[in-house]
């Protein structure tokens, strides 16, 4: 079927990708397909259970879709960015970031794990994966992006863009890159507010749009636009997902991008706090966009609906416009989707093991050693307890979900030495706490301090920085952002580990007392004369 011979109704439903709050399918999602012919949905981690439960769940959607009559199956997308970014967590691996790929180094590993994630989503029925982030991460105070991006570098990352954008589509799942024009040297994030990127074209060439380039050059299919200001090619200041200036002139015309458009959730502050959701979703059709993201709320995505069938009624959104976007998104499901495939009874299985085994082999190889002053690694034996103090964990953004480490976090090191262990309850503790977390390692020579975006977080650099005052060794093991040891520089040893499960406390522990080596390189710089430019770093 093609455009020219669907009702408005059933265009403005190929243009929406909507959510529902549950995680059972709520009737109101089921009035969605069956009366306004929405083709697409997202899944959030309260809609996903098992890969098997979720593969049900989702075959009822489709059901839904072919009873009603769609002429494809369901666009059904999620965000299995892996590491802190992960929806299907039950039942599932849990992959390494982008940021720890990319401190592997390793460009063909970097590909079989995104085609193994890409099967663990085919086995919950999930055909759309807002993944890889491409990019480039050179901003240390970017709140959302950090470890969600391969690295510093623009041919780096868009060399592991494509190796990723590969991983999935030989598993049948399609990619979506973002967050187009780039949202890693930005200092606020989406969810919040407009970020803005005051670059010009040349330096955006340069960087920024570098790894979105390649991906398209690729041949990725989707391309997710955010939130993001760029007044040097929009002089309105408008967000890149309603700007014409960005979507048509740079991702279209310049970069030559005629697959499916996206844009990033317009629930974001960024968006709803602005000019409205169903204002911008208008807006955004007319800039280029051919996929309009409402995630979450029923009133909203109403709202949306509605307003989109009255601008293609009066002629506010053009009906050549709303033919090429709605044909584009039914030419992406015809090249991936079948009802032969998304009817049946049972999902495709995976190998658990083979990918566990992956994880862990991609996360040692990921950990990197920043700094060994004095040879104080590996820890040698002694009789005195290793003082171990921990942050509070938590979600940073919207974006992530609950992914900490879980269980007896100082078990591994325990497994080499006695420990004298503090735990504090925040991730910015107290000048109170601080001196708590002080005196409890008081009698305690050796002390490791994991940290958790200390570089933001100050009041965890003020503890480690008042241990070393009082003469202790202390090895930071940051366990998100590497930036970490920008602010606490004197610390004897610095370990980079890009991810807080429990396996990669394990692989910290082995690390510390010599059983393996830190094999990983800094895919960014901690300082203004090691910037990455190019290549691998």
């Amino acid at each position: 079927m093609q455009a020219e011979h669907m009702t408005v109704e059933q265009k403005v439903g190929q243009l929406l990708m909507i959510g529902y709050p549950t995680l059972d399918i709520p009737v109101e999602m089921e009035m969605w397909i069956k009366q306004k012919q929405i083709g697409s949905v997202i899944l959030f981690s309260r809609n996903i259970g098992t890969p098997e439960e979720t593969y049900e769940r989702v075959q009822k959607l489709q059901s839904l879709a072919y009873e009603s009559g769609h002429p494809y199956p369901l666009l059904v997308g999620t965000d299995q960015e892996n590491g802190v970014v992960s929806r299907l967590q039950k039942g599932a691996t849990r992959f390494p970031g982008a940021m720890a790929l990319g401190a592997t180094g390793n460009l063909d590993q970097a590909k079989r794990i995104y085609e193994a994630t890409g099967e663990e989503l085919r086995a919950a029925g999930i055909s759309v994966n807002f993944a890889p982030t491409v990019d480039v991460n050179n901003n240390p105070d970017n709140p959302v992006i950090g470890v969600r991006s391969f690295g510093e570098a623009p041919e780096q990352v868009a060399r592991f863009g494509e190796a990723a954008i590969q991983g999935l589509l030989a598993s049948g799942v399609i990619p979506a890159i973002k967050h187009f024009p780039g949202h890693g040297d930005t200092s606020i994030d989406s969810h919040e507010a407009v970020p803005v990127l005051g670059h010009d074209r040349t330096r955006l060439d340069q960087v920024e749009l570098v790894p979105f380039q390649r991906s398209i050059a690729a041949g990725v299919p989707m391309v997710m636009v955010g939130h993001i200001s760029l007044p040097s090619m929009d002089a309105s200041g408008s967000p890149a997902t309603y700007s014409r200036e960005i979507v048509t002139g740079i991702l279209r015309e310049s970069l030559g991008f005629d697959g499916v458009a996206i844009t990033d959730c317009m629930e974001m502050a960024a968006i709803a706090g602005t000019i409205g959701v169903a204002e911008a979703a208008v807006r955004c059709v007319q800039a280029g966009i051919d996929l309009v993201l409402v995630s979450h709320t029923y009133e909203v995505q109403e709202k949306t609906y509605d307003r989109l069938v009255a601008a293609i009624h009066s002629g506010e959104l053009s009906e050549e416009r709303v033919n090429e976007a709605v044909n584009r998104v039914l030419q992406l499901k015809k090249r991936f989707l079948s009802w032969e495939h998304c009817l049946r009874a049972k999902g495709p299985s995976f190998d658990r093991v083979q990918h566990a085994d992956m994880a862990k082999s991609a996360l040692a190889q990921a950990i990197t050693l920043v700094k060994n002053q004095h040879q104080l690694l590996p820890l040698q034996g002694s009789t005195q307890p290793l003082g171990v103090i921990f942050p509070g964990l938590a979600n940073l953004t919207l974006a992530e979900d609950g992914q900490a480490a879980s269980g007896d976090l100082v078990e591994p090191l325990r497994k080499y030495r006695e420990v004298e262990y503090y735990m504090m309850s925040t991730l910015n503790p107290t000048e109170d706490e601080v001196g708590m977390a002080a005196h409890v390692m008081s009698a305690t020579e050796q002390i490791v301090v994991f940290t958790y975006n200390a570089h933001i977080f100050k009041g965890q650099s003020l503890l480690v920085n008042r241990l070393i005052q009082q003469g202790k060794k202390v090895v930071a093991v940051a366990l998100r952002n590497p930036y970490d040891l920008l602010v606490m520089p004197e610390v004897d040893a610095y370990l980079a580990v890009y991810d807080h499960t429990y396996q990669a406390i394990e692989l910290v522990a082995d690390i510390l007392f010599g059983k393996r080596k830190a094999a990983g390189h800094l895919p960014v710089s901690l300082f203004p004369s090691e910037k990455k430019q190019h290549g691998m770093g």
